[in-house]
């Protein structure tokens, strides 16, 4: 199935992709990737009614990703989609989710979410753009270091864009933090988490690390290019000159992303 412009791929991609990393934060949450489901059936049917009217229009767009129909060694590994499909389907009418049962079916919400996800991306541009992650969370130089770590944990985030002095983006990363604090879970290790992420890369530089750039209309093969040296991207406007200090970011990209 070709869906009317790339754009539209774009949009049910992310929607798709929002809904799984939520899923993967809570092993219970599968509604959002359901209802990503949900949508996007409604919308490549043309009705509004349940997954079971959308299975066949859902069909014809899976078919686009290797997923949908792994070859016959690998079906011990990779549940095809129809079954798949199936799986979510009637666990969904399921009147009640929990405990193991709310698990299971979340593992085979986010198989589908990844299944479909590669579907689109047969439709988009190739461009940095379509494969991003929008509106970035950041850390700011004036939070201490223990509430940075708090997020990159609580949020399974590796990157963080910074913006620093002058209009310039870096970037800090889980293992920049995780070597400023050290070895030592005692002594300094209680000083070191209240510092401001200024305080702290004053004394310790490598705290953050400059950002690559690229614009959205960049092509992929050049970003993966870029990831030979760098582990991550920071997708920039810098025509937006009229925007606010910081206002130029994008989004941010990295080898995950591009899967």
């Amino acid at each position: 199935m070709q869906l009317e412009n790339p754009e539209t791929a774009v949009f049910f991609a992310n929607q798709l992709r929002s809904a799984r990393l939520a899923a993967l934060a809570d092993s219970e949450a599968f509604d959002e990737i359901i209802h990503a489901v949900e949508r996007l059936g409604s919308y490549l049917d043309g009705r509004l009614s349940d997954l079971r009217t959308y299975k066949e229009a859902i069909s014809d767009l899976a078919q686009n990703s290797w997923l949908a129909k792994p070859p016959e060694r690998s079906r011990t590994l990779v549940t095809p989609f129809s079954e798949l499909y199936e799986l979510v389907r009637v666990a969904r009418n399921d009147a009640l989710h929990q405990g193991a049962s709310a698990r299971h079916l979340t593992k085979h919400a986010v198989e589908l979410a990844i299944l479909l996800e590669e579907a689109l991306s047969t439709q988009m541009n190739p461009t940095t753009g379509d494969f991003m992650v929008r509106s970035p969370a950041c850390a700011q130089l004036w939070q201490p270091i223990g509430f940075i770590r708090q997020q990159m944990l609580a949020n399974s985030y590796s990157y963080l864009p910074v913006l620093g002095e002058g209009g310039k983006w870096w970037v800090v990363s889980d293992a920049s933090v995780a070597r400023f604090l050290g070895a030592d879970r005692e002594g300094q290790r209680r000083s070191k988490l209240s510092e401001t992420l200024c305080e702290a890369s004053r004394k310790d530089p490598s705290l953050l690390m400059s950002a690559a750039e690229l614009p959205a209309d960049a092509k992929l093969s050049e970003a993966l290019e870029v990831l030979k040296g760098q582990n991550v991207i920071l997708v920039t406007n810098k025509l937006r000159k009229e925007a606010s200090e910081g206002d130029d970011l994008l989004g941010i990209l990295t080898a995950f992303d591009l899967l």
